[in-house]
C-alpha cells in the first residue's frame, strides 16, 4: 500500500468516492469522438499536418465559422 504525500490529496473514505472524476488525455477524446460520432477536433498548429492540411482545415473554419477578425 503507498502512502499518500504530506499535504497531497487523499483516497476519499465515502461512498461517493467512486464517483471523483478522473483526468483523460485530450488525443483519446478526440480518437473516441471520431469514431463514435464523426465528430472532427483538429488544431491548426498540430505537427502531424502538412501545410496543405492546415490550408484545407483553415478554409473550413472559416467558411463554417467565418474569420477571427470578423468575430471581433
Amino acid at each position: 500500500m503507498t502512502r499518500p504525500l504530506p499535504g497531497g490529496p487523499r483516497e476519499p473514505r465515502c461512498a461517493l468516492g467512486r464517483m471523483v472524476p478522473t483526468t483523460a488525455g485530450a488525443e483519446p477524446i478526440k480518437t473516441a469522438s471520431w469514431h463514435d460520432h464523426r465528430l472532427l477536433v483538429v488544431a491548426l498548429d498540430d505537427p502531424r499536418l502538412g501545410w496543405a492540411d492546415r490550408e484545407l482545415v483553415r478554409t473550413i473554419g472559416e467558411k463554417l465559422y467565418g474569420t477571427r477578425e470578423a468575430r471581433r
